[in-house]
């Protein structure tokens, strides 16, 4: 272990967070947006309105004339009640304010007299720019109580779908504390600050960190596995990282927001796995290359019908190998419809892929019904190369297959076309290959093999029900 990773094998205490302003911040806005009942309400309205009526008093008293006509004072209570209470308060306090200062403050004070023209006037301005004050106020308040919300919103995301929130700049640079860092890493802030947090990765993952080719786009994600130096476990261990590149106004650095989740247990239970599958692929193919090298060595020579048995059980022995070897590949039991197709034919498509046209969407089968498949398929192209449209130059064959929606699944068909070969003979009687092709459906629902024997080249039709897997993506076609 080296002199980093000592330094990080021993936890140490958080340091002191310089984050105080932003807490108060937060705890501020909270006040403001929060739900008050009705008799706290009140008690602002009073309170705002008492405060501003003395500062009015103050004005008289001291003679600062100058400052202008007393409702001057109530406008910032105004603001305050409506900020806290809401419209409907802020309106009241609009009323009381003009009454106040009618009856408190309109000489000669308390006597109740009507205001004259101009003083009227005055009130009337007043009252326009109050009401005005407290529409622009309550659009603040809602813009607040948004904004407030969605973050309350958005750090409960973040709690619940990560274990972890990492912020830098667009440069990678840490530029303000993080509590969560330092719980995971045992880092204080005066470590990891700038590019000092780099020493909780691995070295091996470092080039890791940046996106293989940004694009520039301001919506960029970045998806990786790293591993990082766990205070708890004293070892390192693999997180899953999602970054994504938030914009900032103009004139600010851009950040990575990164979400860390701990996938240890899962990368290796996966490398486990895929070490497993690896070593089944292994044995696999020794098992087919040894029964084909026992299968050749064994069989007797100069027998022709021999030498057409062995061929005819190599094919199929070959396809089933290749039927299940795309199982293992894909790590479950089930077999896409294109490349049990593809893998079947490459043997017959080394000198002839330009006669072959294959087409259709991703259809996933079952392991059964994709090692059926194989052997229909591997039989029809053996005898499309006997007698069929593969024995002459001008041949071609067509594979497609296709998924309909039909109620509680979709319906595969898959059909084998033959054209311009010979014009095919029906047999007199149902051979093993035909046996093999009709096979295909048998663990399915509402299966249906239809062989015809047309004019211009064999036709071979497989059609079944199946639960529904989503909507059709289709393959390229070759």
């Amino acid at each position: 272990m080296n002199d980093s990773e000592t330094r990080l094998a021993e936890p140490k205490p958080e340091g002191r967070l310089d984050g105080r302003e932003e807490s108060r911040a937060e705890l501020l806005v909270g006040a403001i947006v929060e739900d008050y009942p009705p008799a706290t309400r009140m008690a602002w309205l009073i309170g705002a309105l008492a405060v501003a009526s003395i500062a009015s008093w103050l004005r008289v008293v001291l003679g600062w004339s100058p400052l202008g006509p007393p409702l001057v004072f109530y406008l910032p209570a105004i603001f305050v009640v409506t900020l806290i209470a809401g419209w409907v308060y802020g309106l009241a306090a609009v009323l009381v304010s003009l009454l106040l200062s009618w009856l408190l403050f309109t000489p000669p004070p308390l006597s109740f007299q009507l205001p004259n023209w101009a003083q009227g006037t005055s009130y009337v301005s007043w009252a326009l720019v109050a009401v005005v004050q407290v529409a622009i106020t309550q659009i603040l308040r809602d813009a607040l109580r948004r904004a407030f919300h969605s973050e309350a919103r958005y750090r409960k995301l973040l709690n619940v779908a990560s274990g972890v929130v990492w912020i830098t700049d667009e440069d990678g640079r840490a530029l303000t504390p993080q509590q969560e860092w330092s719980q995971l890493t045992g880092m204080p802030w005066q470590d990891y600050r700038e590019y000092g947090w780099l020493k909780a990765i691995h070295p091996d993952d470092h080039a890791r960190l940046r996106p293989e080719n940004p694009t520039g786009n301001r919506n960029d994600t970045h998806n990786i596995e790293i591993r990082l130096w766990s205070a708890a476990a004293g070892d390192w261990r693999w997180y899953q990282s999602r970054a994504a590149l938030i914009p900032k106004r103009s004139g600010d650095s851009d950040e990575w927001i990164a979400a860390l989740r701990d996938v240890h247990d899962q990368k290796l239970a996966r490398d486990k796995r895929d070490l497993m599958v690896g070593e089944l692929r292994h044995r696999l193919k020794n098992l087919v290359t040894i029964i084909d090298a026992l299968a050749k060595n064994s069989k007797i020579p100069d027998e022709p019908a021999v030498d057409r048995f062995l061929k005819k059980f190599l094919g199929r022995l070959h396809a089933l190998g290749a039927a299940g070897d795309l199982v293992l590949v894909g790590q479950r039991v089930a077999i896409e419809c294109g490349a049990v197709v593809r893998a079947t034919l490459a043997p017959f498509m080394e000198d002839k892929s330009a006669r072959f046209y294959i087409a259709g969407p991703v259809v996933q089968l079952s392991e059964e019904t994709g090692g059926a498949l194989a052997f229909a398929v591997h039989e029809l192209a053996t005898n499309a190369i006997k007698y069929g449209a593969l024995s002459v130059l001008e041949g071609r064959v067509s594979l497609t297959w296709s998924r309909t929606p039909v109620e509680n699944g979709e319906r595969i068909a898959i059909e084998w076309k033959e054209r311009g070969g010979p014009t095919p003979l029906p047999p007199n009687k149902e051979g093993f290959g035909s046996r093999v092709i009709r096979f295909v459906t048998a663990r399915e629902r509402d299966g249906s093999v239809d062989i015809d024997y047309e004019t211009d080249g064999l036709r071979c039709r497989i059609a079944f029900t199946k639960a529904s897997e989503g909507p059709p993506v289709d393959v390229a076609a070759r």
